[in-house]
């Protein structure tokens, strides 16, 4: 296969943002058509691709060979699992469904179709993240012991996705919730085996469980810790909107998400090891520097298609964080710290 030639399922902030991703960055991808969202038509103008007003219609049309789906959660499992009936490669938003048993479902039907199935998890290819991981590979700081990993802000970065304002979306423990701890499992190199969570409203914020603190400890003995919340006072916490502590047998990472990565490595001094370019995301969305993370995983999904070969982020890894998720949530009604499964 020369091009995997894609279509787009969703039209708002981030389908455009892919739109681009595959217009201005990628190799042998193309987006040839677009469904799905009040802007549908107007982006697929915009890009030269067709528009589709029905999602079973893009789904047969012979010059789709994969669908990357930039939708609300809940519609994940449907929109998978038709794909994968259809015979399409699937790239599909984090977090990958609801639950647990919803992305089962997913990897069981494209494991049945044959077809490639991958979630996108970009914190995994932002600059500071993707070298931080390097960097223990490298075994630059010894065997990874602590990860303790803040998400903070005082009011939630997602006003074009109000439709996260339904509690039956999961909330924001679900949406960040699919970044932190995939995170942690990452860098962790390990299956989590237990969790003690927390989830909590304090105040007025329009979003359903805006507040989250969890402890996991993971079957290799590393203890992690994230903190997640979007209803601090102002003035807010500078530098935290995804700030990672990684504590290794000899040696330190403080990571950025957004900024710096900075280290200390065999007793020595705190030193930069690289800094993020300034990312606006209004003014620029569009730009390199706010891309650069989308397009490298959408590119390594577009090369696993091609090369059949397995993509970076499996089903099977956006399964592992939701089911995190899950026990965090478990543990929090219960009371008691749950086993992972």
């Amino acid at each position: 296969m020369q091009t995997v030639r894609i279509g787009m399922v969703g039209s708002g902030y981030m389908g455009r943002s892919y739109a681009e991703c595959l217009k201005s960055y990628t190799k042998h991808g193309q987006m040839t058509a677009v469904t799905g969202g009040s802007r549908a038509e107007q982006l697929a103008a915009d890009y030269q691709a067709a528009f589709v007003a029905d999602y079973g219609d893009l789904l047969a049309r012979a010059n789709v060979d994969a669908v990357l789906i930039a939708t609300p959660h809940k519609v994940h499992l449907d929109q998978v699992t038709r794909a994968a009936g259809a015979g399409k490669h699937v790239l599909v938003e984090k977090p990958m469904a609801l639950d647990a048993a919803e992305c089962d479902a997913m990897i069981a039907a494209c494991r049945k179709a044959g077809v490639t199935l991958s979630v996108i998890q970009t914190v995994r290819f932002r600059g500071t993240v993707a070298r931080g991981w390097r960097m223990i590979q490298e075994g630059k700081i010894g065997k990874v012991r602590m990860i303790d990993l803040r998400t903070l802000f005082e009011w939630v970065p997602t006003t074009s996705k109000h439709w996260t304002q339904d509690p039956g979306e999961g909330g924001l423990i679900l949406d960040q919730g699919a970044h932190n701890f995939d995170f942690m499992r990452w860098y962790a190199g390990s299956e989590a085996r237990t969790v003690f969570g927390r989830v909590k409203t304090y105040g007025d914020c329009a979003y359903p469980f805006p507040t989250a603190m969890a402890d996991v400890e993971f079957q290799n003995g590393v203890l992690a810790h994230t903190w997640m919340s979007f209803e601090l006072p102002k003035p807010g916490l500078a530098d935290s909107a995804f700030r990672a502590l990684v504590v290794g047998e000899t040696g330190m990472l403080d990571i950025d998400g957004f900024g710096k990565l900075s280290a200390a490595l065999d007793g020595n001094a705190w030193q930069l090891i690289w800094q993020q370019p300034t990312i606006d995301y209004i003014n620029k969305p569009l730009a390199p520097e706010r891309l650069e993370a989308f397009y490298t995983q959408v590119q390594d999904f577009i090369d696993s298609v091609r090369l059949k070969r397995p993509p970076a982020v499996s089903g099977e890894d956006g399964r592992a964080a939701v089911a995190l998720i899950d026990a965090c949530r478990k543990s929090n009604a219960s009371g008691a710290a749950v086993n992972v499964s």
